[in-house]
């Protein structure tokens, strides 16, 4: 489960990493922990290295955590949900010796969660320099709306079925 943290804490994109940076942590100091705790291995391996029991679970809890979250997808928070969740990991350890408080965890996910869903609703309602979706629509997009109320749209667009009709008359 300790390399399922380092996973947590690489991942930049996720919220589990700005809540651990929020708190201190960093990858470099994660990576040195871990290795302290469980030393080092002798090299790249080339064959397929199973998940341990352990590391099952808290894949299986991060799934469950995702589901009580009514999230849509399972982050990288909802694996460290369940990190902090298990009873004797190495996690909570790790996260102890980098002077992290393991229940103060599950507040900043909470809290960095609500401000990213707020992101995505202001993005996707607020016209023009939001973000995601509704940003790429403004940018690429045209507002025929608009355009044909200001005149400025041919006044064949949107009439195929009249075009096609006064062509076989003619």
């Amino acid at each position: 489960t300790e390399m399922l943290l380092v996973g947590v804490v690489a991942e930049s994109s996720g919220v589990a990493n700005k809540v651990l940076k929020k708190l201190g942590v960093t990858l470099k100091d994660t990576r040195k922990t871990v290795e302290e705790m469980v030393g080092r291995g002798s090299g790249m391996v080339s064959v397929e290295i199973p998940f341990t029991p352990a590391a099952k679970r808290v894949l299986s809890d991060g799934v469950e955590e995702s589901r009580r979250l009514n999230s849509n997808a399972i982050d990288t928070a909802h694996i460290l949900l369940a990190l902090i969740k298990e009873e004797g990991g190495n996690a909570v350890k790790i996260l102890e010796k980098l002077k992290v408080d393991p229940s103060k965890i599950p507040e900043e996910i909470q809290q960095e969660l609500q401000e990213k869903d707020e992101k995505a609703l202001v993005g996707v309602t607020q016209r023009g320099g939001g973000s995601g979706k509704a940003a790429t629509l403004e940018e690429f997009g045209s507002d025929l709306t608009k355009a044909a109320a200001e005149g400025k749209m041919d006044p064949l667009v949107g009439r195929a079925a009249e075009l096609e009709r006064t062509i076989q008359i003619l």
